[in-house]
């Protein structure tokens, strides 16, 4: 009887170690893999902040001047006119309600009156 629970604790240590042995592989496996994954991330910020300095180069403002100034014959470019922005009558008229009322206007100015700098109440107080 003892040498049947001995083989059977022996063999549940073989199956135990068998078990560790496969979780400790895999856990190494998935750490590559996370590894993997984070350095693609990096190379992908990397690339990305590579796209964007190239971006703002080829979007500077003199490119672009002279870029328009060379091909505006082809692409039949033509100076902005400032009807094409709007007219005077597109802008809304200033309405009675934007105005503040005469008791906002009144508690307004007896708030700065009793407003003072930090630098002022404290002249204030060492007086």
């Amino acid at each position: 009887m003892s040498r049947l629970i001995n083989f059977l604790l022996f063999l549940s240590v073989l199956v135990g170690a068998f078990w560790l042995f496969q979780v400790k592989h895999q856990s190494k496996e998935e750490g590559e893999k996370i590894a993997a994954l984070e350095q693609k991330i990096q190379d992908e910020k990397d690339a990305l902040m590579l796209l964007k300095a190239e971006w703002s180069y080829l979007n500077r403002p003199q490119r672009v001047q002279r870029l328009a100034d060379e091909f505006s014959n082809e692409l039949g470019l033509q100076a902005i006119q400032p009807y094409q922005i709007g007219t005077i009558g597109d802008v809304p008229d200033r309405s009675e309600d934007s105005t503040l009322s005469g008791t906002v206007v009144n508690d307004l100015e007896k708030l700065l009156d009793h407003a003072h700098p930090a630098s002022a109440k404290t002249e204030q107080g060492a007086r």
